[in-house]
């Protein structure tokens, strides 16, 4: 009651009130129109521009667009958006002929008025549903990109400086609609290229056709763009019929070096593999180029193999192929080097120059060198001491900084037997972190490190010297992820590529088994930046290139 009471005198209270009154909305400009068919009411199936006080209704010419049911204008049903309180006149009420233009007026609440002309537009329909641009690279590999499709533009994504082989554009229409060239055809995309689509109804609309430069990722390697560019046999392909002296890779410009000890060497096309010429890297000395190496700027390094004792260890410096061999180092040694040799940096800037103790049982030292505005510091090596880190036996094993500048920055390590590859710490030369052993009946004696696309990549080999068995890899590693896991049975943490065991070996290219257990890896990036090279041989068997990409798709 208490409660019934009080509503009772606040509505008697309130009724003594004057009311308020609210001014009507007298806005009267139209907010939309758009219209449907019978079969989908209320659907915006055809929308429409407004243009000052006309309205074009944009109506395809058939509905659903791929078959032939031809829009009837005297039966559609039209929808407007209003201003709150005002009204159309006519109302839209059941079908609308559109057959010819017809006039609605708006009325506010206020009594203003506004007249529209609404217009049918009866065209076929001209999207440009897809497009497909193929193209041949120079290996003869089909590569695609597909086209974004922006308003009036088709913008095909193709890396800078590609070489486009007999260009090709697939497109995609309804099947109402025709293009100014036939499906398929080899186009010219040099200049941006006008393609039109008609359809009936008068229907005509031009599209600009052109290559627009390639997005990169923000860091890294496209996921799955590994591409075997080529996989050369030593023998069978690059005529190198000399067993066993294969020893290792250079890139220089756009050119991969294939060295083999001792005797002339060649260098092939860093993208195709085709053998291009012979190349002299002899120098003086016990087993004259016995290995090379490249620079971040493709300066070729050759090494002799010094016996120790006082013996001189050379390494000389080559500009490019065809560039003269100069002097660079001149050290005697107490022990053997020159089994590998690797270089972190410019050799005409800075760089940091490596090559480990071999020839004896067990080893954990190495020599480094280091390279300041083009010179180098000293001729004799700092040498320095892995113990108990990181060991290895004979001939087998590697070295590659991380920096070209800072001795104190981390390095790779992998050797025969340890068979890990294992990360240093700069400073201390103890073990950072190492993965799983590999096979010990099988040997790993190279890596190599890269930064490519904002992102860090390590990659070292796994040799089959034996005359049965299964190995003949390489593992590429994110040099970011943690060192673990056993990379050829794919449970190491950050493995991004390996070929299949065997696969390039000696056995595989129909070569002598490769006793001496030689292999090398070295990467590169393109002048671009869009591309990473991953290049290793296996002697006796195969010289491969693999490319990996940051393209954004």
């Amino acid at each position: 009651m208490k409660i019934l009471f009080t509503v009772s005198i606040i509505a008697v209270l309130l009724g003594c009130e004057k009311p308020d009154y609210i001014t009507p909305n007298d806005q009267t400009d139209i907010l939309k129109v758009y219209a449907s068919v019978e079969d989908e009411p209320a659907k915006e199936t055809f929308s429409s521009r407004i243009v000052g006080d006309t309205i074009f209704l944009d109506v395809d010419y058939y509905y659903p667009i791929n078959s032939d049911n031809e829009v009837d204008l005297s039966k559609l049903l039209l929808y407007a958006q209003i201003p709150q309180n005002a009204k159309i006149t006519p109302a839209l009420r059941g079908f609308t002929d559109l057959s010819s233009p017809i006039k609605v007026k708006i009325t506010g609440g206020g009594g203003s008025d506004k007249e529209y002309i609404i217009k049918a537009n009866k065209r076929g329909n001209t999207d440009v549903l897809s497009a497909k641009l193929e193209f041949d690279d120079i290996n003869g590999d089909v590569v695609e990109s597909t086209a974004i499709i922006i308003g009036n533009d088709l913008n095909f994504s193709v890396v800078p400086g590609t070489i486009m082989r007999n260009p090709r554009v697939t497109y995609s229409l309804n099947r109402h609609a025709q293009g100014s060239f036939v499906n398929g055809s080899t186009v010219n995309l040099d200049q941006p290229l006008t393609f039109t689509v008609t359809s009936v109804g008068n229907a005509k609309k031009d599209y600009t056709m052109k290559v627009v430069e390639a997005k990169k990722l923000p860091r890294g390697i496209r996921e799955g763009s590994a591409k075997v560019m080529f996989a050369k046999r030593m023998k069978g392909d690059l005529g190198i019929t000399t067993e066993n002296l294969a020893s290792g890779l250079a890139l220089s410009g756009k050119y991969l070096v294939v060295n083999i000890a001792g005797q002339r060497s060649i260098y092939l096309d860093a993208l195709t593999g085709q053998k291009v010429g012979d190349v002299d890297l002899s120098i003086s000395g016990v087993l004259h180029n016995n290995n090379v190496t490249s620079d971040d700027a493709g300066n070729i390094l050759v090494c002799n193999y010094s016996w120790g004792g006082g013996d001189v260890f050379k390494v000389y410096k080559k500009s490019s192929v065809s560039g003269a061999l100069e002097p660079f180092i001149s050290a005697p040694l107490f022990n053997s080097f020159g089994e590998k040799i690797s270089v972190a940096g410019d050799i005409t800037k800075d760089a940091i120059i490596t090559s480990p103790l071999v020839g004896i049982g067990e080893s954990n030292w190495f020599a480094r060198w280091q390279v300041k505005n083009g010179v180098v510091v000293s001729q004799d090596p700092e040498v320095v001491n892995l113990s108990p880190s990181y060991k290895w036996n004979w001939s087998n094993a590697d070295v590659i900084h991380t920096s070209p500048t800072d001795i104190a920055a981390s390095y790779y390590v992998t050797g025969y037997s340890t068979n890990r590859l294992a990360k240093i710490n700069g400073s201390t030369n103890g073990l950072l972190e190492q993965n799983t052993a590999l096979d010990l009946n099988f040997i790993s004696n190279s890596v190599d490190y890269m930064e490519f696309n904002n992102a860090k990549f390590v990659t070292y080999n796994y040799v089959n010297s034996q005359p049965w068995g299964s190995a003949d890899q390489v593992f590429l590693l994110n040099a970011e992820s943690p060192l673990v896991g056993n990379p050829s049975t794919r449970s190491s943490l950050g493995l991004i590529w390996s070929p299949a065991a065997g696969l390039y070996g000696a056995a595989a290219a129909g070569g002598s088994y490769n006793s001496s257990g030689k292999g090398d890896v070295i990467m590169g990036v393109s002048e671009n930046g869009y591309y990473m090279y991953l290049y290793f041989m296996f002697t006796n068997g195969y010289v491969v290139g693999v490319q990996f990409d940051c393209v954004d798709l």
